[in-house]
């Protein structure tokens, strides 16, 4: 694909779009309204309404997500840490709350939180396994094409060749295969699979409790059920989104 036609109907070369990729503000900002991800198809599955939302207000910012952040950059990107700035105290102090205000919440971490996510990584790092797995990889990748006719984009934790690696924490790493389906990361593997050309897809998982470490690699039911759910979530998207239909006319049907 030489051209991307985003939602806003704005037109890149795809060899222009990927450099600016690598900037957050670009990938999710500008993108994030104009191009659609493994995240905002779980809206559009949520409902359209939640989707929609999303566009204007974002999404809650969780303890989970602020963790997961950091701990991504911990593994991964350890050298951007200089980019954030970290407060001692606890999120309610007075230091958290001025200087986030100043810097955005985003940037600004507790040292509590920095040495959680120290710690993970730390676990992470020194599994022989997950280090291996690790060695070679290039980092935060992005990738834009179209899917089912639509613009979608994706940034790979970390990609070896033409295998991809998804870095997952969780409460309970026996709970995960549960979690990966409640949380559909069978569509972000069946999108990511599409997007990068690849041929494999593996996560790479730590107990944010226990520090346990696993390895999961998908199966091609796995992938399919991703693939139903992209399904639904792209006719959302052009059933009620691009037709401009009323969304206060959105209604859930049932019988009990």
């Amino acid at each position: 694909m030489k051209n991307i036609r985003l939602l806003n109907g704005d037109e890149f070369k795809v060899s222009d779009i990927i450099p600016k990729m690598y900037d957050d503000v670009f990938y999710y900002g500008y993108l994030g309204q104009h191009a659609l991800s493994s995240s905002s198809c779980k809206k559009l599955i949520e409902s359209p309404k939640a989707y929609a939302t999303s566009l204007t207000e974002g999404s809650p910012d969780s303890q989970a997500l602020r963790d997961g952040r950091l701990t991504h950059l911990c593994v991964l990107e350890p050298h951007r840490l200089d980019e954030f700035t970290f407060v001692d105290g606890t999120k309610a102090s007075k230091s958290f709350k001025l200087t986030a205000e100043e810097l955005g919440k985003d940037l600004v971490y507790t040292n509590l939180e920095l040495n959680k996510a120290q710690k993970i990584a730390e676990a992470v790092l020194a599994n022989e396994e997950a280090a291996a797995l690790l060695s070679g990889c290039e980092f935060e990748i992005p990738a834009i094409g179209e899917f089912m006719g639509l613009p979608f984009r994706g940034k790979a934790d970390a990609k070896k060749g033409t295998t991809i690696i998804d870095l997952k924490t969780t409460a309970n790493i026996q709970d995960f295969e549960y979690s990966a389906k409640k949380y559909s990361y069978d569509l972000q593997a069946a999108l990511y699979l599409d997007l990068f050309d690849a041929d494999d897809f593996i996560f790479l998982v730590v107990d944010k409790r226990t520090l346990d470490v696993g390895v999961y690699t998908i199966t091609a039911g796995f992938v399919d059920s991703g693939l139903q759910k992209l399904q639904v979530a792209t006719d959302a998207y052009k059933n009620y989104i691009m037709s401009d239909y009323d969304l206060e006319q959105y209604t859930f049907y049932g019988e009990l």
